[in-house]
């Protein structure tokens, strides 16, 4: 007669521990932990209209990346983050023919192949964070500044900006605040982006729950919202009439969800879906994509 007793109002403490645990704020704040390494894998595929172009068919491109990203302290006590991408695969597929990309073996791809990932693997760049885990710059982006002894200053500017930009696709969706299941908040954040210029990227996003996932308690996120381009402005605020041969027109949609591991501090899966309405020198292209990035491993780092 007790032993049910006992092991119902067990079962009962157990269940209200977990929901008062669940019900508390949680922190979603990305962090690297130094002395690790990240291993991540990006399968992104994407499906370019070019037919609203006047083009015969439209382009498929398949892409697989693998980035590794290591964490040092640095003599001042921030937290150094390296990242590097380590391997690119590719497929495109255009007029009916299907041409590959491997970038161990880039020499024997497309020449449009070798013109848009050649040389992507083997670059990368460093996110300096400082002692509360504060974003602080992005440095060593040598690897991707094209003109050798005399850098190309587009080049230099854009590599920023790519650093910036993977940066704020790691975080993109997470609170500011700690939240609770059940919570909504909306990301509101102006994100540059290379030829396209500044895009505000708007998310209505929400905190589903705790999951137990692959072991391992964590957090799941899902948001949906929309990006478009803003006008380019001077250092004094003043709206410029820049011309850029991309921009992202109205109606350019994105969704999707990300896992975020409470005991690790990072994100194990974050799923991204959208539909863009660029223009390509003034006309109109729909591109279609989905990114999928996977966290493959948290290991102790190699010191550099």
């Amino acid at each position: 007669m007790f032993r049910p007793v006992l092991l119902l109002a067990f079962t009962l403490c157990r269940l209200s521990s977990a929901t008062a645990q669940d019900d508390a704020p949680v922190e979603l704040k990305l962090h690297w932990e130094p002395g690790q390494s990240y291993l991540q894998q990006t399968d992104t595929d994407t499906t370019n209209f070019l037919t609203a172009l006047g083009k015969k068919s439209d382009q498929k491109l398949r892409l697989q990346q693998t980035t590794r990203i290591s964490v040092q302290k640095n003599t001042q006590g921030q937290s150094e983050a390296r990242v590097m991408i380590e391997h690119l695969l590719g497929e495109m597929t255009y007029e009916g023919k299907t041409h590959k990309f491997d970038s161990n073996n880039s020499g024997v791809s497309h020449p449009a192949l070798q013109r848009i990932l050649g040389g992507t693997a083997g670059r990368g760049f460093t996110l300096v964070y400082d002692d509360k885990g504060a974003f602080v710059d992005a440095k060593d982006t040598a690897s991707m500044v094209n003109g050798g002894a005399e850098p190309d200053l587009v080049s230099i500017a854009d590599a920023r900006q790519l650093a910036t930009l993977y940066r704020r696709s790691l975080e993109m969706g997470l609170p500011k605040i700690p939240v609770r299941p059940g919570d909504k908040w909306i990301s509101d954040e102006i994100v540059p982006f290379p030829q396209a210029g500044t895009v505000q990227v708007k998310l209505n996003a929400k905190f589903d729950g705790i999951v137990d996932r692959e072991g391992r308690r964590q957090a799941r996120i899902a948001f949906e919202g929309s990006m478009k381009n803003q006008r380019d402005k001077d250092s004094t605020g003043r709206e410029l009439d820049t011309e850029r041969p991309v921009t992202l027109g109205e109606n350019s949609k994105v969704n999707g969800h990300v896992f975020f591991d409470l005991e690790r501090k990072t994100i194990s899966l974050a799923v991204f879906s959208a539909t863009l309405q660029l223009r390509i020198e003034g006309k109109p292209m729909p591109v279609r994509q989905q990114v999928t990035t996977r966290l493959v491993s948290m290991q102790p780092a190699v010191a550099r």
